[in-house]
């Protein structure tokens, strides 16, 4: 359907994000992000209306340990990619398509039509993720961001936020949508 292959191949699972997950998932956004979101900005985002949050976890495994996360928000035909990232330790092992898959095949199933997110333009890695899941370039949001993209995670993490600050120069958000008909 449209090109994208929604079958899961990675070891991971995803479930819905529950409280006790709140903290990882704060530490895990803390490694992507500045500034990071605490337990309390993302537990007060999930609870918004249409807000939902997916973790991958590690399959057989039996302690519940997140490696990543997503944040979206559905309203009505379309969704919005709040935020997603992976702990390092997952890193350029998947769990970033999954989780993005994950979501898409949710708002499949829900009858969504366009999903759209912003990735700092000096995010390359999550550029790439997004484009090979059929994202396009929509629009630009010139001097978003108050930092440019950390080089770790342009290597290494599919961030929809802005990275850890390294260069001073404001980025670009790039605005990307997903058609999810025709």
């Amino acid at each position: 359907m449209f090109g994208l292959d929604l079958r899961s191949r990675n070891p991971w699972q995803y479930v819905a994000m529950e409280s006790d997950d709140l903290p990882t998932c704060a530490d895990i956004h803390e490694e992507s992000f500045s500034p990071a979101w605490t337990a309390g900005t993302i537990a007060s985002l999930l609870n918004s209306p249409g807000m939902r949050g997916l973790v991958a976890l590690r399959t057989g495994k039996k302690k519940r340990q997140v490696h990543g996360f997503i944040l979206y928000r559905v309203v009505a035909d379309e969704a919005e990619v709040i935020t997603i990232a992976t702990a390092r330790r997952a890193r350029r092992r998947g769990a970033a398509k999954e989780l993005m898959l994950a979501a898409i095949r949710d708002c499949l199933t829900d009858r969504v039509v366009k999903i759209s997110l912003e990735v700092d333009e000096g995010n390359l890695a999550a550029r790439m993720l997004y484009a090979s899941l059929g994202f396009r370039k929509a629009g630009e949001r010139k001097g978003y961001y108050r930092s440019g993209a950390n080089p770790e995670a342009q290597s290494s993490t599919a961030s929809v936020s802005t990275s850890k600050p390294v260069n001073p120069e404001p980025g670009n958000a790039l605005i990307m949508v997903l058609e999810l008909t025709g």
